[in-house]
């Protein structure tokens, strides 16, 4: 077998020790899990004694002092740490995940690896069943990061679904690459022990050679291309597949049972709980004018009972089951939240239809003419913008860029960020700047009308429109045209425009909107916001935050730009909500 593992013959009382190391290591294993969170209790509360030590949390944010405003090149060099951080944060290469990523999955690896080796003497098969019931035991955890719903991981992390999603996959890979190695080692000690013919017949074995194809082709699916072709086909394999491979395990070996009773109980937990935050609601979908979009009004039965959300979160939408249509429930899609928190608990969703279950909202949208209200089942809402929201109004200056229907992420904190700033302060409104780029102006007419309603109490400042397809442009039909003429002053105003020029509603003194066409330029947009900035009166420090909701190019360049100030003295608060599942 070679110089370090070979064939040992072991006496009961080896034997009896030898299973005792695998309980043991096992078992280590998965509580070994327990560092990284707690590391980031470490980490969140030094934050939280730096934040008290400056004063943050204690005192009301103080209005930008007015100064000269510093050059570029007059800044110094940021810390170490925020350096660190940006970096880290930064693609190894395009949908390749981040380098904080590949440095968390090449250290959990590692550290499995040790586990898996220690103690193993030269034996082959110690180091084969290692392999084994290592992997088992991180089934349990696996599981907990698939959840879309609240767990203690996201407790501990501060981190949504979306953000955990990353390492879900991550630890996925390094778990199939583990059990892979433990059946290549078997299948190998077979064949040269000449018990192929034989084992191969048995009952444990069928079952490991199921279960390890069941792990392939959840990991085959699970490839972005394969993904991004048939989402709901890898959706419903990942969910068949999840829930049988635990049976298969479990009557696979006596010794992982506990893990895999451990995974079950999780996965029963969370299906119990998304139900839970899962509500029935009626739903009236009508389209745009002028526009592919849809419009989706959610109207709770019991308005006391629907689930309340803040500016950020997102909820998923799927359609109750039904005997024409069984796997209904299965169309789950994520979609943000477009409006604040209303007193009836009515929520606003914009959709632009593309495939699945938007294709079927579109379809409802045509055929219902009525606007009939339709039975809808949403879930959550979800998003890590509890963990953020408060922090951002301790920024010397906020940035949101939107592209499309990203704008629903972007509006609601905007308007929410005027709201309770301006009860401080008026002039902190100019603090504040918003970025949304359109195909054309009628895809933003419900954001406009959305920006004139009731709750903004000063006039709004740093609110641009880009619009990438003028009016007239190939594309445009004459019914767009006479629409959009018949949308009012608002619009008709908008379509004549120049670049860079206001739009105002002379009966609402508190609109203001600025209407270009063509593409944001992201690079100036930075520049002006990074370099047009004070510094932060408290401790000398600038801090900046930026959000991004779009397509994924639009991120990357907007990442790019901004990493150009990251590493300068400045505290840069970045996120990019995208859904990547």
């Amino acid at each position: 077998m070679g110089i370090l593992y070979r064939f040992v013959r072991l006496d009961p009382a080896q034997e009896t020790h030898r299973r005792q190391l695998l309980d043991n290591y096992g078992q280590f294993a998965q509580i070994s899990a327990l560092i990284p969170l707690l590391s980031f209790q470490f980490i969140f509360a030094t934050r939280f004694l730096v934040r008290k030590w400056n004063g943050y949390g204690h005192k009301p944010h103080q209005s930008p002092r007015p100064s000269v405003f510093p050059k570029p090149n007059q800044l110094t060099k940021s810390s170490f740490p925020a350096r660190l951080r940006w970096a880290l944060d930064e693609e190894v290469s395009r949908g390749w995940g981040t380098r904080l990523e590949w440095l968390i999955g090449a250290v959990w690896t590692i550290w499995l690896l040790l586990l898996t080796m220690k103690d193993t003497g030269h034996d082959y098969l110690h180091l084969t069943k290692r392999f084994g019931i290592i992997t088992a035991s991180q089934l349990p955890l696996h599981y907990l990061l698939a959840a879309k719903s609240w767990t203690p991981i996201q407790y501990l992390t501060r981190m949504s679904h979306e953000e955990l999603n990353p390492y879900h996959r991550l630890l996925g890979r390094i778990l199939i690459a583990f059990f892979s190695t433990h059946a290549l080692m078997y299948l190998n000690f077979f064949i040269q022990s000449s018990l192929l013919a034989k084992r191969i017949r048995d009952r444990d074995v069928i079952l490991g050679l199921l279960a390890i194809t069941s792990l392939l082709i959840l990991g085959t699916t699970a490839l972005s291309k394969i993904r991004n072709y048939s989402y709901r086909v890898f959706f419903i394999l990942h969910v068949v597949l999840s829930i049988s491979l635990l049976p298969i395990l479990y009557f696979h070996v006596s010794h992982l049972r506990i893990y895999i009773l451990e995974s079950a109980a999780v996965y029963v937990l969370l299906i119990l709980q998304r139900n839970i935050s899962s509500t029935i609601t009626l739903a009236t979908i009508s389209q745009l004018p002028s526009s592919s979009l849809l419009s989706i009004y959610l109207q709770p039965k019991a308005p006391a009972k629907f689930p309340k959300s803040i500016p950020g979160q997102h909820i998923y939408l799927s359609f109750p089951a039904s005997a024409d249509a069984p796997l209904n429930k299965l169309r789950l899609n994520p979609f943000t939240i477009a409006n604040l928190p209303t007193k009836d608990g009515n929520m606003r969703l914009i959709i632009r239809p593309l495939s699945g279950t938007t294709t079927l909202l579109s379809t409802l949208a045509e055929t219902n003419a009525r606007r009939q209200p339709t039975p809808i089942i949403i879930e959550g809402p979800y998003g890590s913008a509890p963990y953020w929201q408060d922090l951002l109004k301790f920024h010397d200056r906020i940035l949101l860029v939107a592209g499309g229907v990203g704008a629903t992420f972007t509006l609601p904190i905007y308007r929410s960020l005027l709201q309770n700033v301006i009860r401080e302060s008026p002039t902190l409104r100019f603090k504040i700047r918003s970025i949304w780029s359109v195909r054309k102006i009628a895809d933003a007419s419900w954001g406009l009308q959305y920006l004139q309603e009731d709750g903004v109490e000063a006039p709004l400042g740093g609110f641009e429109v880009f619009v990438s397809r003028p009016s007239g442009s190939s594309g445009d039909t004459a019914e767009d045209s006479i629409a959009l003429e018949e949308r009012g002053r608002l619009l008709e105003g908008a379509e004549g425009m120049d670049s860079g020029e206001s739009l105002n509603d002379e009966n609402n003194p508190t609109f203001n909107v600025k209407i270009h066409q063509g593409r944001p330029n992201l690079k100036h947009i930075v520049d002006d916001v990074f370099t047009n900035i004070d510094k932060n009166p408290e401790n000398g420090k600038l801090k900046v935050a930026v959000l991004v909701c779009g397509p994924t190019e639009m991120g990357r360049n907007l990442r790019k730009e901004v990493g150009r100030w990251a590493k300068r003295r400045i505290d840069v608060f970045w996120h990019n909500e995208e859904f990547s599942w």
